[in-house]
């Protein structure tokens, strides 16, 4: 045919059309082949459903649905499967000014040799753009309908409604899961061309262009249309492949190096396409084409044009001139897995020798080694040894791909997934998949491939002078003995990455023999196969399943949930004699007996991520297990729940309180910390013979310890940037009261607790930022302490020295004769005589002090001066008592009370610095 300006016949366009209807007939008859005959009913009835609507053909939804296209005639078969539905079906046929649906194609692999009765078919459901919204609902019901019908008959069919108009303007893709949907539209494009097999109405215009004409494809088919060579009405225009954008084919590749995570032999085959196609960028040899050029010369061979074997011959060609027989070998194995897949016992006879004698054809065709089909049909049934060492050559192809792609691109990988949302989410998905580092379980991509798993698992602990431990797994006693890597199955460096990686990778049965051989462990055998199910079940209810898609990537990788191994295979130094455990009264696991032990020798935290990572952790003694609980916190976030956290721990006799304990003090954090907030809370925990204070530091969490109760009760009396509530551990200060009264802790309130006895009045007080002071008065009655301290505090307030609003309030500590503590409320009564003595301290920055009783003034200028402060206060009692002298106003710059700006001062500043006066002046 000609170009345009050239002479082009009407004739040859014909014969063209007629090749590839004739072509297409083939595939379509090769289908049916394959197919049971009620199954060959749904191909056969499949164009009269979307031609006419009748209420007892299947997918009926109405009269009114669209229906009807263009130059369809049904045939005797068809007809004779419609009077199977209704006997008394007649088909009349009506001439339509418009015809809604424009074209049928069947989509995909079902024109391989690789389709059979099992494989799902994809449907393009061509429609004419000026369909109504109502309109298109309706037909989107009747393709619903026809699915289910093809359900019935156990075909998986998938119908995708098309715009022929919209698809062109690069608008609604058809989605399916081979492609990522609209990053794909040449390459779907191509696909359509090289694999669809046309049904019924219009035909793709790109059929009349003729292959020559391709760069000038638009040009071309305006000409073929004003000149009336070929009707509009006739044909479907999808577009041509020129000038395909980079950032598609970027696209594609990681989109098929993401599918080859979990499906790589079906996926690698695409892959290495995609690196072809990029070696001849940018114009690139498109398959499609060459199946054009082949019915151009009159080549109607299904099998010589099956678009697997097409895709075969382009890598092999590629990897032949490359020279990377490596590669070669790998994409021989796809190949044959594709065609071979499912070719097991269940597929009949027929079709089995159907495709090895395709396959025989193309080893000869392409040179394979003589003995290279027997070996892959001999290896078809994989061991979990061979599916490991083919996870490593895959893992390396697909890493070869990513770094051609990204060379590809000519940009920073980076700033591409910034710039399309695709990109970044298959990136992260890859980097989850691929990324091998320390602690990180690998999860094979070939693991589905396993058909037999191993009855026995040896693990091996195996040591080597100067060098640390390692273990690895065997499934033969003979080869566990010798100890060889070579005979491994797998190594790592614990037995709890050894175990994790069987159960992940499919070797966990109920039936295993699982035998330890350790030399630094010691674990019962019941404890193993507990350990196993344990692992098992975690992983089965935790990890995210394998091809759950790409929304999961759209947010911050976050830990969806950790098993805690502790103390795995270690026994306990207290009890390490063997003979006697030694029990207490006090019970903390952290914090055990009078020695103040702590039970936490070792965990292994196993986690598993949001993006289906599985990690291992190993931390030591306390302070590891602190750091791993943080971990926990600031990697889970608000929805790592309580029950996210499973905490197993095999230390015969106390294995359980270690459990509920670590259990307990991850909850109390999660409360405190996670479901409070960011804030000044406090959470304090015995730690051997210290304590350990837990907070917020620049909005994250962390810890640091108290020596003793010294230090303890120093870090409750500092002052505090702003309210700061404390939740005590059961073990801390549990002898005494202010656990109690931290209970009753209130913002912006001065709360003052006393608890009388013969001998003092203890007074406690909680300020407003939650700061602790504690006091003891000796000697003195309780309605005297409260009613000073009362005009204490309330001379603060009206002086305006402490911010305005906050509130005071008193507590009188009782304890009844059951021994229960409790604090009830009291009201302060001042008599007149409180107000008969203001004993007032004014301090200057210079270090000057003053102090006035009443209006009189008494310069402080060494230890002497506080006598004569002493005699005259003296000299206002009546009896002359000499008890303890109290002071009620303090009059001092902010950095003589402590503080460096007066905005940071608080009442525990004034009782402070009231204390240490008192002291002076009590002497």
């Amino acid at each position: 045919m000609g170009a345009p300006g050239e002479e082009i016949s009407k004739k040859d366009l014909h014969a063209v059309t007629q090749r590839f209807k004739y072509f297409n007939q083939q595939r379509l008859l090769h289908v049916q082949s394959l197919l049971q005959p009620r199954q060959q009913d749904f191909l056969k009835l499949l164009p009269l459903l979307f031609h006419q609507n009748h209420p007892l053909l299947p997918g009926f939804v109405s009269l009114e649905s669209p229906a009807g296209i263009p130059d369809y005639t049904p045939g005797k078969q068809t007809l004779d499967v419609a009077k199977q539905f209704s006997k008394g079906f007649v088909y009349k046929r009506k001439a339509l000014r418009q015809y809604p649906i424009h074209a049928l194609f069947l989509m995909g692999s079902v024109g391989s040799m690789a389709f059979s009765k099992e494989s799902d078919i994809d449907i393009w459901l061509c429609h004419a753009s000026g369909l109504a919204a109502d309109e298109l609902a309706e037909l989107q019901q009747k393709a619903r309908e026809v699915e289910k019908w093809a359900a019935a008959l156990k075909i998986e069919a998938h119908f995708f409604l098309v715009d022929a108009e919209q698809f062109v303007r690069g608008e609604n893709t058809p989605i399916s899961q081979e492609s990522s949907g609209e990053t794909q539209h040449y390459l779907l494009l191509e696909e359509f061309y090289r694999t669809s097999i046309y049904v019924a109405g219009r035909t793709p215009v790109w059929w009349l262009v003729p292959p020559e004409q391709e760069a000038d494809y638009a040009q071309y088919v305006q000409h073929l249309l004003e000149n009336r060579f070929v009707a509009e009405s006739e044909v479907l225009d999808f577009g041509n492949l020129n000038n395909m954008p980079t950032a598609e084919f970027v696209s594609a590749t990681l989109w098929h190096i993401y599918k080859s995570l979990t499906s790589p032999h079906k996926s690698l085959l695409k892959l290495l396409l995609m690196e072809s196609y990029a070696s001849e960028f940018p114009r690139p040899h498109w398959l499609c084409q060459a199946l054009k050029q082949a019915v151009y010369r009159g080549d109607f061979s299904v099998e010589s044009l099956d678009p697997y074997l097409l895709m075969y011959s382009k890598v092999d060609a590629y990897l032949r001139q490359a020279g990377s027989k490596r590669r070669l070998d790998l994409i021989r194995e796809c190949f044959y897995m594709k065609i071979m897949a499912g070719s097991g016992p269940i597929l009949d006879t027929r079709l089995r020798q159907l495709r090895e004698s395709f396959l025989h054809q193309v080893a000869e065709q392409w040179h394979w080694p003589e003995a290279l089909l027997e070996n892959l049909a001999s290896q078809r049934y994989w061991d979990i040894k061979r599916a490991n060492s083919e996870h490593g050559v895959i893992r390396d192809q697909l890493q070869q791909c990513l770094r051609m792609i990204i060379k590809f691109t000519g940009l920073p990988i980076d700033q591409a997934q910034r710039e399309n949302r695709d990109l970044g989410l298959i990136g992260r998905k890859l980097r989850a998949g691929l990324d091998q580092r320390p602690g990180k379980i690998e999860i094979l991509t070939t693991r589905g491939a396993v058909h037999t798993t191993p009855d026995l698992l040896i693990a091996k602990e195996i040591t080597a002078e100067h060098a640390a431990p390692i273990w690895r797994l065997y499934s033969d006693r003979s080869v566990a003995q010798q100890g060889s890597a070579e005979g491994a199955i797998k190594q790592a460096d614990s037995l709890l990455e050894i175990l994790c990686w069987a159960v992940l990778n499919g070797l966990y049965k109920k039936s295993l023999n699982l035998q330890v051989s350790a030399l630094s462990l010691k674990l019962a055998g019941n404890d193993i196969y507990q350990l196993l199910n344990e692992l098992h079940g975690f992983f089965q209810s935790r990890l995210p399943g394998g091809d759950s898609g790409l929304s999961a990537y759209a947010a911050p990788n976050r830990l969806l949930a950790s098993l805690l191994l502790v103390n795995l295979g270690e026994s306990l130094a207290i009890d390490a004699n063997g003979q006697q455990l030694v029990m207490s009264e006090r019970s903390d696991p952290l914090s055990y007996g009078e020695s103040r032990q702590c039970f936490v020798q070792s965990i292994e935290k196993l986690s598993v991520s949001s993006w289906g990572e599985v990690t291992l952790q190993r931390y030591a003694g306390l302070d590891g297990l602190f750091n791993c609980l943080l971990d926990v916190v600031h990697n889970g976030g608000t929805q790592f729940g309580s029950d996210a956290l499973r905490v197993l721990c095999y230390t015969p006799v106390r294995g359980r309180s270690i459990v509920l304990r670590i259990e307990s003090l991850f909850n109390n954090l999660r409360k405190c910390f996670v479901a409070a907030g960011i804030g000044a809370q406090r959470y304090l925990i015995p730690a051997e013979t210290g304590y350990c204070l837990f907070q917020f530091n620049n909005g994250r969490l962390g810890y640091f310890g108290l020596d003793n109760h010294t230090q303890l009760l120093q870090e409750l009396a500092k002052p505090q940037p702003q309210f700061s509530a404390v939740l005590f551990d059961d073990y801390v200060l549990e002898q005494t009261y202010i656990p109690l009264l931290y209970r009753y802790n209130l913002a912006d309130t001065v709360q003052l607790f006393y608890h009388a006895t013969s001998k003092h009045v203890a007074v406690y007080i909680l300020d407003e930022k939650g700061s602790l002071f504690v006091r003891q008065h000796h000697n003195a009655n309780p309605e005297h302490i409260l009613a000073h301290y009362s005009v204490f505090l309330g001379t603060l307030l009206a002086q305006a020295q402490l911010p305005e609003g906050l509130a005071i309030r008193f507590y009188e500590i009782q304890r009844n004769s059951a021994g229960v503590v409790s604090c009830q409320t009291v009201q302060v009564k001042l008599g007149a005589s409180a107000f008969d003595l203001r004993v007032r301290i004014v301090s200057e920055d210079s270090g000057a002090v003053a102090v006035y009783a009443n209006e009189r003034r008494f310069l402080i200028d060494g230890p002497d001066s506080y006598k004569a402060v002493r005699s005259d206060i003296l000299g206002y009692r009546n009896s002359h008592d000499d008890y303890p002298f109290h002071i009620t106003e303090i009059d001092a710059p902010c950095r003589v009370l402590g503080a460096e700006h007066s905005a940071e001062l608080q009442t525990v500043h004034f009782l402070n610095y009231k204390q240490k006066m008192e002291d002076k002046l009590n002497i």
